[in-house]
């Protein structure tokens, strides 16, 4: 569940300045899977009303799932310290936590989705670094 206030959405023309330009379209994570960056969006925390900062990823490949535990969670903080430090550094609100959500095809955030499998990971920014915390 979303907060009731509209996020911002960052615009991706402005990736360009985050991650290298091969960020723009579909890149190889470190699983070898391939995710496409869709969003980077900011949004209140519905518990804490703190700013987060999510990044939402099309991975096609997490529908056949086939891909470790341990591979996906590698996914999950690469896409954290690939995307989500630059993105937090560039927001005026200070940005403490970043949501990584990979989904296997394009769902609406915050929409219940049970034919897709989506999973979420949460990091603490601590400097240049994304701390991993039980979602």
């Amino acid at each position: 569940m979303i907060s009731p206030t509209r996020p911002h959405c960052l615009p991706l023309a402005g990736l360009f300045a985050l991650a290298p330009l091969s960020a723009m379209g579909e890149v190889m994570a470190p699983s070898g899977q391939p995710v496409t960056l869709h969003e980077l969006m900011t949004e209140q925390n519905p518990w804490s009303g703190e700013t987060q900062l999510v990044i939402r990823l099309i991975a096609p490949e997490l529908a056949e799932d086939r891909l470790s535990e341990a591979s996906i969670a590698a996914d999950m903080d690469w896409a954290c310290t690939t995307w989500g430090i630059a993105a937090a550094d560039q927001q005026s609100d200070a940005i403490e936590w970043v949501v990584v959500e990979m989904m296997a095809s394009l769902a609406p955030r915050g929409s219940t989705t049970p034919d897709i499998r989506r999973l979420y990971e949460t990091y603490r920014l601590e400097g240049d670094a994304c701390i991993w915390e039980l979602f």
